[in-house]
């Protein structure tokens, strides 16, 4: 991997950064719906610069790079066990995706990715409990900690599960979608 390609991974992960994050600052306003949606709506808008970055580059490990990129700047604004999550849902990504070869590969990637990062709020919340869960995220009141762990009922939790694997689903094809319709038919054009 040449410096030219980090350069161009961390372009699409700052893109993929700012529109996750403005769509999660406008799922946030949904108020407890967003507990149900937040990343998976989020995926929507990340999806797209991780597959044009992942045809784009091809190489390994393009997908992880990426996934860790994202984790670095959520750990700036205060998540810092998302690095932990991003680990995982790197290394899961850059296992599906293979050569970078397949598009349907990379749409499995980037949707299997953020189907991992979409639980991360049951996961912390159920396994560090309300107490622990202000300590590690300094972001969050002890009420709203305690409101998200009475939320996270079984049925609440599988709900979530199958709206976002609906939600990371249709971020894979759509990711594909503007890829295939804006990018790889003007590569020799040099957009991007």
């Amino acid at each position: 991997m040449k410096l030219k390609d980090i350069i161009q991974i961390t372009v699409f992960t700052v893109i993929a950064f700012v529109l996750g994050m403005a769509v999660s600052m406008g799922t946030g306003m949904l108020g407890t719906v967003s507990l149900y949606v937040a990343s998976g709506f989020s995926a929507l808008v990340i999806a797209p610069p991780f597959f044009v970055m992942a045809k784009k580059v091809k190489k390994k490990p393009s997908a992880f790079i990426f996934f860790m990129l994202l984790s670095v700047f959520w750990s700036l604004m205060g998540y810092w066990p998302m690095l932990i999550i991003n680990l995982v849902a790197g290394i899961v990504a850059e296992l599906i995706i293979g050569n970078y070869e397949s598009d349907k590969r990379v749409a499995v990637a980037i949707a299997t990715g953020m189907f991992i990062i979409s639980m991360h709020a049951m996961t912390f919340v159920k396994v560090l409990g309300p107490e622990k869960l202000v300590e590690v995220f300094t972001v969050f009141s002890p009420e709203q900690a305690q409101h998200m762990y009475t939320f996270f009922t079984p049925k609440a939790m599988l709900i979530s599960i199958i709206v976002n694997i609906v939600l990371v689903t249709l971020a894979g094809l759509f990711g594909m979608y503007i890829n295939n319709k804006f990018f790889e038919k003007r590569k020799e054009k040099g957009i991007l």
